[in-house]
């Protein structure tokens, strides 16, 4: 089952969070997170994190790191990882969730992100 973290395939030009994130409070099982990423040209920079506190993303701990090149193919750079890479991960309480934030865009490009767990 895919679920989607960003609110489907995003294109973002700066530094921040990419809209949408998954309430991973249920989760329990193995699973797999996957990123689509687009990129003309530059180098971004794009960090899975997660988060443990009612106001969202306020304790935001980064526990994956993406760096993309560009030129990617045009369908795109998919990336994954399984749940034993990033044991550190905040699951199965309340309030935890998981989102991408692009930490930069160096080179101007514009970055087209697309974030999925499978389970």
């Amino acid at each position: 089952m895919n679920t989607d973290i960003t609110t489907g395939e995003q294109s973002v030009t700066t530094a921040g969070a990419i809209p949408g994130s998954l309430d991973t409070s249920a989760l329990i099982a193995a699973y797999t997170v996957r990123v689509k990423l687009k990129l003309g040209f530059g180098v971004a920079v794009v960090a899975l994190e997660d988060t443990a506190n009612a106001s969202a993303f306020s304790d935001a701990v980064q526990v994956a790191v993406f760096h993309v090149h560009g030129p990617t193919p045009t369908e795109g750079d998919v990336r994954s990882i399984r749940e034993y890479q990033i044991p550190a991960t905040r699951f199965g309480a309340a309030n935890t969730k998981l989102r991408f934030n692009v930490l930069g865009i160096y080179g101007g490009g514009t970055l087209t992100a697309w974030g999925w767990l499978e389970q």
